[in-house]
């Protein structure tokens, strides 16, 4: 008699995250919204993501504006005055200072048979894990962060667990017939009920 093993696989995915050099950030940058400034951009992992902050700098010096003209917002973000009015004699610099935080797509893992397996034969899993780009605002201007996949870690549930570069595939997919031995597939030699848990680190590259 043939006796499954009962498989889950958990919807929620942990991430690990290591930030590489920019692939294009620039020293300095203009807008329309920010009068003669210039800017500077960082970024950093935090947690399960990417964040970046800037800091732009207006040198209050839009023209000579007249002593008694208007108390404009030199620097507007998202319809918002984030930086400090300036004298009205147009003199002065002002400063303002912008976060935002980028998060990668959680990646969804599957396993065939769907849910369950037969006892020490092997189980295919696989996940949908791929490199895309997440995009927001910094300073009022576009920033992208691309986050692409690197290294898999499975934890099978009967404490085994693989570490790989490879997402993996169906059978289907990689052309094998059902039931056959994969680079991501796992055998179970005992009966019973078993979380597959996939940890997922990606490198990720920001672009302002």
């Amino acid at each position: 008699m043939v006796r499954p093993a009962r498989i889950a696989l958990i919807a929620a995915v942990v991430m690990g995250l290591t930030t590489s050099a920019p692939s294009a950030v620039a020293a300095t940058c203009t807008a329309a919204h920010i009068a003669a400034g210039t800017c500077s951009v960082n970024g950093g992992t935090s947690d399960g993501g990417v964040d970046l902050w800037g800091d732009a700098t207006t040198d209050g010096t839009s023209g000579g504006g007249a002593a008694d003209g208007p108390d404009e917002c030199p620097v507007v973000v998202n319809g918002q005055c984030v930086g400090t009015s300036p004298p009205k004699d147009g003199t002065g610099p002002t400063s303002i200072s912008d976060l935002e935080s980028f998060r990668p797509r959680t990646p969804t893992q599957f396993g065939e048979p769907a849910g369950w397996s037969v006892r020490r034969i092997p189980a295919n899993f696989w996940s949908t894990a791929y490199t895309h780009t997440v995009s927001g605002e910094l300073l009022g201007n576009p920033a992208d962060v691309r986050f692409t996949p690197v290294l898999f870690r499975r934890y099978f549930g009967d404490g085994e667990r693989r570490t790989s570069a490879l997402k993996g595939a169906s059978w289907r997919e990689l052309g094998q017939a059902p039931w056959t031995r994969t680079a991501t597939s796992h055998v179970y030699d005992t009966v019973g009920r078993y979380r597959v848990r996939l940890l997922v680190w990606y490198s990720a590259e920001y672009r302002f």
